[in-house]
């Protein structure tokens, strides 16, 4: 474990006390977490390279994604996941978060979508209700990210909070940082999406003035857009599960800190 982690925690910890989007001080904050996020490297969150090697993913059970939970408390959580070559992470959402994303071992490919607008509707069945969701959305680019240093995904509650992720050239894993969590009582639940194209002249979804005073109208954004719709979760998609030694600092942190407590392992 590196004092370069414990720097990482400490910051995540101050950053996330106070998450106002238009706050100097938060976006100071999360600019001085991503510049030490960007550093870390697998042995700094204290995880050995077997975790990530070809061979683990060729024992016949293996699982196509490994997941490492390291902290969470009621701000924010840690994570790590591990996933097999070419294996992709099916589309979902991260509702209303900020997240940081660090590959620490091979890299990943990332297609991140930012939401427009949604329709929520709500299917009857036989013992209450499915929602079915469809969010129009823009794509952003594609971006690869490698475990060199200075390489870090960033999301927000209105941009790029919609993505998969596939390992390219091997196996590879990524750290992630979420703030707020999944599975609090201010969070909403994450869903898993597929992707429809969506011809422009579908504009009844697309609010006035989509885009800003500062950003593309939305005749003059050429990015694609497409429409996501929810759907169970992939059968395709599970963990295995590795228990994370906690270091002392998230300890002392989380009892002297205030603001819940928090846990480490999974």
């Amino acid at each position: 474990m590196s004092t370069l982690f414990a720097r990482v925690f400490r910051q995540a910890w101050a950053t996330f006390e106070h998450t106002g989007a238009g706050d100097a001080k938060f976006a100071s904050n999360l600019n001085a977490l991503r510049r030490l996020v960007d550093q870390l490297t697998l042995a700094d969150i204290g995880l050995e390279p077997s975790l990530v090697a070809t061979e683990t993913f060729q024992q016949p059970t293996k699982a196509p994604c490994t997941y490492v939970g390291v902290f969470e408390n009621d701000r924010f959580a840690m994570s790590v996941f591990v996933l097999r070559e070419n294996y992709t992470m099916p589309l979902h959402d991260h509702p209303q978060m900020h997240g940081l994303l660090r590959v620490v071992s091979g890299a990943v490919q990332i297609c991140s979508y930012s939401e427009i607008a949604r329709r929520d509707t709500v299917e009857p069945r036989a013992e209450g209700g499915t929602l079915r969701r469809h969010v129009l959305v823009v794509a952003e680019p594609e971006k690869i990210i490698s475990s060199a240093a200075g390489d870090c995904a960033v999301l927000t509650p209105t941009e790029r909070n919609f993505h998969e992720i596939t390992a390219i050239g091997g196996p590879a894993a990524f750290f992630d940082i979420l703030s707020p969590p999944y599975n609090t009582a201010s969070q909403p639940q994450y869903y898993f999406y597929r992707k429809v194209p969506v011809p422009r002249h579908l504009a009844e979804m697309e609010p006035l003035g989509f885009g800003g005073p500062d950003k593309p109208s939305a005749q003059e954004d050429e990015r694609p857009r497409y429409v996501l719709e929810t759907i169970p979760n992939p059968e395709h998609y599970y963990c295995d599960t590795v228990h994370y030694a906690t270091p002392e600092f998230m300890y002392q942190q989380a009892e002297g800190g205030g603001g819940g407590g928090g846990r480490g392992g999974v």
